[in-house]
């Protein structure tokens, strides 16, 4: 190009004019460099529009087992559903009350402060000559005021969900919301479990062993025979699976529930 430039400068000066106005021009092009070409920034549409940001997903209501995971009322205390619990409280569901007594389920726990029969106010299954025990641990599930419509008394009080899957109605001033030093819970039938969860007992060898020896020394319970180490170990089994779910053992889908 430089080439071709110069030549032409020769030619305007030899006085050619027949192309004395085309060769200027070309001169007049060599003679300056074309500025880079940027490229325009192109605008998108969406610019300049606020990005929305993705909604929390609200914590589900229920788990996956169709358990309530989630506290019927924002105040205190946290229960579930009113008519989850109606339906709870017809029947004893002792597989739902091993999921409900879960360490991270949300429900708040009383602690009773004397014994006490075992009644249930509203008219459903209870588990009767099981009494409640001084430091029992129980799951509150609604509240029956005083002058209302749920109270048999003029003391008010909570219908409570025990180890056993049977529901019972406490007064105030049978119970506190903190531990006792002794923390108990109520007796619970190992062959009223359903068979899903027993199998996932069994595999914990500590259960294992205690429900091994509890079968060894309860051999004559069919002939009406029930020898004090029997009653011992039946004992000593439910220890075994309160302790397995106060541990955070897995527990399968409850074989019955509301």
């Amino acid at each position: 190009m430089l080439a071709g430039c110069r030549s032409a400068r020769s030619v305007v000066l030899g006085g050619v004019r027949p192309f004395a106005v085309l060769l200027l021009l070309v001169v007049a092009s060599c003679g300056s460099t074309p500025e880079p070409v940027t490229p325009q920034a192109t605008t998108s549409k969406k610019a300049g529009k606020p990005t929305k940001t993705a909604k929390a997903k609200p914590e589900p209501t229920h788990d996956a087992f169709g358990l309530p995971a989630k506290c019927a009322k924002k105040k205190w205390p946290c229960v579930p559903p009113a008519k989850w619990v109606a339906k709870l409280c017809e029947d004893v569901y002792p597989d739902v009350a091993l999921h409900m007594f879960a360490p991270k389920s949300p429900w708040q726990r009383f602690y009773m402060l004397k014994n006490a029969e075992p009644f249930n106010a509203s008219g459903g299954a209870s588990l009767m000559g099981d009494k409640m025990q001084r430091g029992e641990e129980v799951i509150a599930l609604r509240r029956h005021s005083a002058g209302g419509a749920m109270t048999t008394s003029d003391i008010g009080g909570y219908d409570v969900l025990r180890w056993n899957g049977a529901c019972a109605t406490v007064h105030d001033g049978e119970f506190q919301i903190r531990p006792l030093s002794t923390l108990g819970h109520a007796h619970l039938e190992w062959r009223e479990i359903g068979l899903p969860l027993r199998q996932a007992l069994e595999a914990d060898p500590d259960v294992n062993a205690t429900y091994e020896e509890k079968r060894r020394q309860c051999k004559g319970v069919s002939l009406g025979r029930v020898s004090a180490d029997c009653e011992d170990y039946a004992k000593k089994l439910v220890d075994e699976v309160v302790r397995y779910v106060r541990d955070g053992g897995k527990l399968p889908k409850p074989a019955k529930a509301p």
